[in-house]
């Protein structure tokens, strides 16, 4: 059924508008208004992997939601801080949110999803 073209238009023309709309799944409401928020959310998940997100608790996730919303404000507080010295924005990230994230994914992947954080920060965030 996938073979035939008018059902592979609608189905990436549906793709298309989600994307547009920036509506993915598995993204809470409490963070659609915030695109920074949001993003870090998806570096926990991308870090992490989707199967460890699917096995989580509601309570868990939100715990997530409330790090994203907290990682926010530290990177927003970085940056206003140490705007004239990128690198210390990003010794700022990694000191305040290497304790955080530790506690909640060990250490390598702690790493990861703060380099990831930190990157987002160096490039920001594409508007499309």
């Amino acid at each position: 059924m996938f073979d035939h073209p008018t059902k592979q238009y609608a189905l990436f023309r549906k793709f298309e508008e989600n994307l547009a709309s920036r509506e993915i799944d598995g993204i809470p409401d409490t963070l659609k208004k915030s695109p920074h928020a949001r993003a870090y959310y998806g570096v926990f998940r991308l870090v992490l992997g989707e199967d460890y997100f699917a096995a989580l608790s509601e309570e868990e996730r939100s715990e997530f939601v409330a790090l994203a919303l907290e990682t926010e404000a530290l990177v927003d507080q970085s940056v206003a801080e140490h705007s004239l010295n990128p690198q210390s924005i990003e010794a700022a990230i990694n000191k305040g949110l290497l304790p955080r994230l530790f506690k909640r994914m060990g250490m390598e992947k702690a790493k990861e999803a703060i380099e990831r954080i930190v990157h987002i920060t160096r490039v920001g965030l594409v508007d499309g």
